[in-house]
């Protein structure tokens, strides 16, 4: 499992790292709350792939993984925050 975690954990952080470069496309003026609501949704989505490949990282280099199991709830979390994310921008007028 050593070598295709660390493939995974290396793919993971490379997705992240585009993810996380590439400019976001604004068409139009938008209010503070579309902005607020566009930042928070492009940074969970490369903290998605960041703390998906720090996941697989992490699994690979403790002993014992059930010790590590809470940090799963990371990228979970970070995929919640932009699910709501773009409800909210869904639901702007």
């Amino acid at each position: 499992m050593t070598v295709v975690g660390w493939a995974l954990a290396a793919v993971c952080f490379l997705v992240g790292a585009r993810v996380a470069l590439a400019p976001t496309r604004l068409e139009g003026e938008l209010s503070g709350a579309d902005r607020l609501l566009v930042a928070v949704h492009d940074a969970s989505r490369a903290g998605f792939w960041l703390a998906l490949s720090a996941a697989f990282v992490g699994f690979n280099l403790v002993k014992n993984a059930f010790e590590f199991r809470w940090f799963v709830m990371v990228p979970i979390g970070m995929a919640a925050l932009r699910l709501l994310s773009s409800v909210g921008l869904s639901r702007r007028p």
